[in-house]
C-alpha cells in the first residue's frame, strides 16, 4: 500500500514534519487504538517505516543524515501499549534503518512510561537506548 494511502489512515497517530532542516517523526500515542490495529500490525508498521524514510529524505534534502522522533504521551496508559507490536516495529526498524536516528524525545514521561520503558529496554540495542531522552 502506498505511503499516501497509509498516511490518510494513520496520520492521527504518526506524522512527518520538517523542522530546522531535519525530518521529524511525531507519534501521538494517545491516539493509538490497539483494537483498531489488531489485524493491521503489518500495515501500521509499514506506515511507520515509510514515515522514517520520509523523515530521512527531508533531512537529506538539507544535507543532514539523521532524523528525530518525538513521542507524545499525554493521557497514555498501559492500554496504549502492546509489547508484541513494539517488538515487530523495533525489528523492522533495526533491520532496515541503521545509524539514522539522531534523538528520540519522549514527552510527558510518567511512572507508567518508565514502567513501559523498563519492559521494552531489553529489546532495544544500546545505540538506540542512548538516543532516547525522557522529558
Amino acid at each position: 500500500m502506498s505511503y499516501l494511502i497509509l498516511k490518510e489512515k494513520y496520520k492521527h497517530i504518526a506524522i512527518v514534519k520538517e523542522h530546522n532542516n531535519f525530518g521529524n517523526l511525531c507519534f501521538y500515542i494517545q491516539n493509538l487504538d490497539l483494537k483498531y490495529l489488531k489485524n493491521s500490525h503489518t500495515e501500521f508498521i509499514e506506515y511507520i517505516y515509510l514515515c522514517c524514510l520520509e523523515s530521512l529524505n527531508i533531512s537529506k534534502s538539507h544535507n543532514n543524515s539523521t532524523y528525530t522522533v518525538h513521542v507524545y504521551l499525554e493521557n497514555v496508559s498501559m492500554k496504549h501499549f502492546s509489547l508484541s507490536l513494539f517488538k515487530k516495529l523495533n525489528k523492522k526498524l533495526e533491520e532496515n534503518l541503521e545509524e539514522v536516528l539522531d534523538t528520540c524525545y519522549v514527552y510527558n514521561a510518567t511512572n507508567t512510561t518508565k514502567k513501559i520503558f523498563s519492559i521494552i529496554s531489553p529489546f532495544l540495542n544500546n545505540d538506540t537506548k542512548s538516543k532516547i531522552v525522557l522529558l
